[in-house]
């Protein structure tokens, strides 16, 4: 029986091998390029590897065709709004901001176009004196690429940080039609722009300025390190003018530009930033002493024409033992009354009705406390536009909560003359003269022409206990130590003042305060003058001269 073979090639029909050929074919290798796959001997794919890239091939449409419906049923109106606003960009139409005008319609704040910028500048006053009123805004942001990540104005300081939602007003809207290149086929707006609000204020500009102009001379001819001056209308509280030295430049801050510039002004001592009428406080020295004759008259401590003698000294027994305590006045004034007080700014008389002495009876400190802050001095006035100091009026509880020590009889007589710890700001001076002048109304200040009086409280004097007081002040400038002040043209009644302050009172600040017409009060003023040399040469009084002389030679008209 014949054995079967064992089937070792496939069934499929082969050529057979041609060994030879092998062999040949063997010798010409090496003329092959391998890399090419010349040479090899193909194989058939296998079924299984066929079958994982069919299901590669298949999962891979799958996927697309998912994403694709997600693109288009699912996201479709999401990415089609996408794709429109890629043709259509959405830009800002920069407004005007409001023009800050004064009392008369002089621009003080005001809007200039040029072709560097979409948005206008902010141009200011040239003249001094109205910078801390103003303030400065920063302008409009712009990235790298151009595009505006801030769109407003921002107010800095002073009226334009305080008005800045009025000014501001609205942005408009306008949208750009790009092709795909990037080149804008059409624009059109579609929100006008809204102009911000134009304010008017009842400051004059032309006083403004020249109260600064002549105030800094003073500073500067005295040896003083500041100052501020105040003009309010008696019966209204509109402020005529505010101004304060020395100070910065709006224009080169909201320009920004003039790094050197604004530099000096970071490290000037003189604080060029700071706001005086409202952002500092002072010692106020003897003006206090009006607001002080007003409480003597209305609790009837003593009759303004009694006179008490004085000698320049006032010797206290000590209540420890032992010797006295002397208290001096800045000269010997012989026998004063209460205008004589006033007008010669006696600190014997005001120690000694003030706080009481011997057998005299006086006020004590908690009754000049009272008639000191009915006046609003150590408070704040209550002006919208300007953040506040409140100052101090210094009490026994004040000084228990601040040093944890006990009231002396020195720190009354100290009070009595504005002294110690006695701190107000040229804004309340004025608040508290007007007070005087308008028969007991403590108004809240304004700045805009539109605005309505507001009375804050009254002081519940009498008039004619007040009128006492403006007979006083008179005096001041009739005889006393605001003779500058006694013009031929407007009667005016003042009261100056000399505040000791510094490591063994070697510096000094002036004030002045006061009002005109004497006999109907319109007009009140505060004045100071900081940190100057003890022995300067004339009281800051000279300042309001200089200003009503100047308002008469120019005809400035309205206000006497």
């Amino acid at each position: 029986m014949t054995k079967k073979r064992r089937k070792l090639l496939p069934s499929r029909r082969t050529e057979e091998l041609d060994y030879e050929n092998i062999v040949m074919d063997s010798l010409n290798l090496p003329r092959y390029d391998r890399n090419k796959m010349e040479g090899v001997i193909e194989r058939s794919i296998t079924r299984e590897a066929f079958l994982a890239i069919v299901f590669v091939f298949v999962a891979i449409i799958a996927l697309y065709l998912v994403k694709l419906s997600m693109l288009q049923i699912v996201h479709g109106a999401e990415y089609r709004d996408i794709a429109e606003n890629n043709r259509l960009s959405s830009e800002v139409i920069f407004n005007k901001r409001g023009i800050i005008y004064d009392r008369s319609g002089t621009e003080l704040a005001w809007n200039v176009f040029t072709d560097e910028r979409d948005f206008p500048l902010r141009r200011y006053y040239e003249g001094p004196g109205l910078a801390h009123l103003l303030g400065y805004v920063s302008y409009p942001q712009q990235d790298s690429s151009g595009k505006y990540f801030s769109t407003q104005y921002t107010g800095i300081s002073g009226l334009e940080y305080a008005y800045g939602d009025r000014l501001n007003g609205q942005l408009g809207r306008k949208v750009r039609e790009v092709d795909a290149l990037g080149r804008t086929v059409a624009s059109y707006a579609i929100e006008q722009p809204v102009p911000g609000e134009n304010i008017y204020l009842s400051i004059d500009s032309r006083l403004q300025e020249q109260l600064h102009r002549i105030l800094t001379d003073y500073i500067a001819e005295q040896g003083f390190v500041g100052g501020a001056g105040v003009i309010m209308h008696a019966q209204t509280g509109q402020l005529v003018a505010m101004t304060s030295a020395p100070e910065y430049d709006s224009n080169v801050l909201a320009d920004g530009t003039d790094r050197a510039t604004i530099a000096g002004y970071n490290t000037d001592k003189t604080l060029p930033f700071l706001n005086r009428v409202t952002g500092g406080t002072f010692a106020p020295g003897s003006i206090v002493k009006v607001f002080i004759a007003a409480g003597l008259m209305d609790k009837d401590i003593v009759n303004p024409n009694y006179k008490l003698y004085t000698d320049g000294t006032l010797e206290v027994p000590n209540q420890y033992g032992g010797g006295y305590t002397v208290f001096r006045d800045s000269r010997n004034n012989g026998s004063v009354n209460l205008y004589d007080a006033i007008a010669r700014s006696s600190n014997i008389y005001f120690m000694t009705f003030g706080g009481g002495f011997a057998e005299h009876r006086g006020l004590g400190i908690s009754g000049m406390v009272d008639y000191l802050t009915r006046f609003g001095l150590g408070e704040k006035t209550g002006i919208a536009e300007f953040r506040e100091q409140s100052g101090n009026v210094p009490s026994p509880e004040w000084k228990r909560e601040t040093f944890d020590a006990g009231w002396l009889l020195a720190d009354t007589y100290f009070t009595a003359i504005g002294q110690y710890a006695f701190l107000a700001n040229p804004l309340q001076a004025a608040v508290g003269t007007a007070a005087i002048a308008n028969g007991g109304d403590v108004l809240v200040p304004k700045l805009e022409i539109k605005s309505e009086t507001e009375v804050r409280k009254q002081v519940g004097i009498a008039d004619a206990d007040l009128q006492i007081v403006r007979d006083a002040m008179r005096q001041t400038v009739l005889r006393g130590t605001t003779q500058s002040l006694n013009l031929p043209f407007v009667e005016v009644a003042a009261k100056s003042g000399t505040a000791e302050r510094g490591v063994g009172n070697n510096l000094v600040n002036s004030w002045a305060i006061g009002f005109w017409p004497y006999e109907d009060p319109e007009y009140v003023f505060a004045v100071m003058a900081e940190q100057g040399p003890r022995n300067y040469d004339y009281s800051v009084s000279r300042v309001m001269t200089r200003l009503l002389v100047w308002m008469e030679e120019n005809n400035i008209e309205g206000y006497y």
